[in-house]
């Protein structure tokens, strides 16, 4: 049994994630995901010098708490590996940090536009080459507008370019909202449906094998784990708060991506594990079905101190269940 341990949306809460990495090491796990916002919400920016104070703000805590407190955990669990995606609160600026935290730890892996093997995987292949199949991990941090004004990571879901209710709709989505980093006019100008489109050519701009070194890794759907920070729309991992009221009902509303939707529903994952929407665990589920694949958010209760999380069995995603930790 391959012991796996999958959360989301931690926003920098130390004390979640010390008690993450604690019940890790009790439980042996082999492999936690981290699907998305790993670092404080910063005060709301409306110009640049606060955005670079928002960014300041994020690399400390990766610097001072982040970084030290997982490096610590990993150098001394060398059968855990980490796999990481960035997420819509996550200022780019600080990217660089946790590309060189994942080159110099062997087992940390940030995944944002990446595929790398899943080394337990590897290792069980080495003992049993002819019952394990090889698995990968790869990750897709972008989610659609309307979630705040950082626009880091975000991406029109498709060429319909729908944007957020109540938006002056000759407003230009990209040049009124936050950017950490410079603007590549190229990059926001591709949609969510384009990368996925073209997905396999997408991840081999930046392959790498488990020791870290560049290479050629096959990209099969059917046989990786994928790390999206966007729920898929429609489904019992996209609910949010109702915004409104339809005839006096106060409904849930279903905020993920329709892009995202298709490409499980087209291409048939191994396992989907994606974030983003921190009460959906509770007003719809932590696990939904798209045809033959398990799509799983493991929701956010960090706000209550409170450690959200699904424990599976990587080799059978089918066996999973979501536990709630209190960290009072």
């Amino acid at each position: 049994m391959m012991q796996s341990i999958a959360v989301t949306d931690i926003h920098g809460n130390v004390r979640i994630y010390e008690l993450l990495l604690r019940v890790a090491a009790t439980w042996k796990a082999t492999s936690l995901f981290i699907t998305g916002d790993l670092a404080p919400s910063a005060i709301l920016e409306s110009s640049p010098g606060e955005c670079a104070d928002g960014a300041a703000l994020q690399r400390d805590f990766f610097c001072h708490d982040f970084i030290p407190l997982f490096e610590a955990f990993l150098v001394n669990h060398r059968h855990t590996d980490v796999y990481v995606i960035m997420g819509n609160d996550d200022r780019r600026a600080n990217e660089e940090l946790l590309l060189a935290f994942d080159q110099r730890v062997s087992n940390f892996h940030l995944i944002n536009d990446r595929l790398v093997e899943l080394r337990e995987s590897r290792q069980m292949k080495r003992f049993f080459p002819d019952d394990v199949s090889m698995l990968y991990v790869c990750g897709y941090p972008y989610v659609t507008p309307g979630a705040g004004l950082l626009m880091d990571w975000v991406k029109y879901d498709n060429g319909l370019h729908l944007r957020p209710a109540g938006m002056d709709p000759c407003a230009d989505l990209f040049e009124a909202g936050i950017h950490s980093v410079p603007i590549d006019g190229r990059e926001t100008r591709t949609t969510i449906a384009d990368d996925l489109a073209r997905f396999e050519t997408f991840m081999q701009r930046t392959h790498t094998n488990s020791s870290n070194r560049p290479g050629r890794l096959p990209y099969d759907p059917a046989r990786t784990i994928h790390l999206f920070h966007s729920p898929p729309y429609g489904t019992q991992l996209d609910l949010a708060a109702p915004f409104g009221s339809v005839d006096r009902v106060r409904r849930n509303e279903h905020v993920g991506s329709s892009e995202i939707r298709r490409f499980i529903e087209r291409t048939q994952p191994y396992l989907v594990l994606c974030g983003h929407c921190h009460e959906s665990a509770v007003l719809g589920s932590y696990r939904d079905q798209l045809g033959e694949t398990r799509c799983v958010n493991p929701g956010s209760q960090t706000h209550l101190n409170v450690l959200s999380l699904v424990q599976f069995d990587v080799e059978d995603p089918t066996k999973m269940t979501q536990l709630y930790v209190n960290a009072d």
